[in-house]
């Protein structure tokens, strides 16, 4: 094993679209060869590192061989250069991409699919679905109740204005056929009395005609106070039906790119790479 020297590099970087909403933050760790050239440290010769600053090792692998250190290498404000140079090449280098539904207003996650989105999309809208119809629910539910206990009162008014027609009919045939039964019976005049209980039963045939009047008024309230739950109701299951789901047409792409406050550079240092060394001088680089 043979230990090269390179450049490790690990920060923070935070994509935001406030207009979008959207948020999402990003680790980089990148490992780049040092070398004694004009361009010591060139980060776009880099590559994921693969491991975290706090898990470098701090102790070399036994009977293991080091190559040369540049001189560069050597000086501590290099590494305050290269750090600059770090985070202007994240700010040129970086962007994420991630997928979006305006509708919903969800973005897809880290290394999600769109795949994987379109299935979590589904069940997003699902739930949002299922928002917008308790919602819907807790609007309709005071006046549909309001309606129904509208209507039992109604109901209830109109068997009481039946129930008194029913009465006084019955009372009034029976009146109206006593005085007839009276006039008729052996009698050669009619008397005052006589004439009285026909007034009597005259006026008692006109209050179950008015009375019966009243039934029909009670009973075209209850039909409208019907019709008016009806609509009610009709009118909630078109809301509801229309919270349809989302369609695939729905899911777009978006790309956004760091700000420099954006970037939070973590570390820099100096980075011992280990590599295997063949028989034939073949470098295969061991850390991954």
């Amino acid at each position: 094993m043979i230990y090269l020297p390179a450049v490790f590099g690990e920060a923070e970087v935070r994509f935001s679209d406030a207009k979008k909403g959207f948020e999402s933050m990003r680790i980089v760790r990148v490992l780049t060869p040092v070398e004694d050239a004009a361009i010591p440290v060139n980060w776009d010769e880099g590559e994921e590192a693969g491991l975290a600053g706090k898990d470098l090792e701090s102790a070399p692998f036994a009977n293991a061989e080091f190559g040369e250190l540049p001189a560069v290498a050597a000086k501590p404000k290099s590494y305050e250069e290269w750090r600059k140079d770090f985070a202007a090449w994240l700010y040129r280098a970086q962007s994420l991409e991630a997928y979006h539904s305006p509708g919903l207003r969800v973005f897809s996650q880290p290394n999600e699919s769109e795949g994987e989105f379109r299935i979590r999309l589904q069940q997003a809208s699902r739930e949002q679905r299922d928002l917008m119809i308790e919602g819907l629910r807790k609007k309709y539910s005071p006046k549909i109740t309001a309606l129904q206990e509208r209507i039992r009162r109604a109901e209830q008014a109109l068997a009481r204005e039946s129930e008194q027609v029913k009465h006084q009919g019955v009372q009034t045939v029976i009146s109206i056929g006593a005085t007839l039964l009276g006039a008729f019976l052996g009698r050669k005049t009619v008397s005052t009395s006589t004439l009285g209980r026909a007034t009597t039963a005259a006026r008692g045939a006109g209050r179950v005609l008015k009375e019966r009047q009243d039934v029909g008024r009670a009973q075209e309230n209850v039909e409208a106070l019907q019709q008016q739950l009806a609509d009610l109701e009709a009118e909630f299951k078109a809301e509801a039906e229309s919270a349809a789901l989302p369609g695939a047409e729905s899911i777009q792409t978006i790309t956004v790119k760091p700000t420099k406050q954006n970037i939070s550079v973590k570390l820099v240092v100096l980075a011992w790479a280990p590599w295997w060394k063949s028989a034939t001088g073949e470098r295969i680089p061991a850390w991954k």
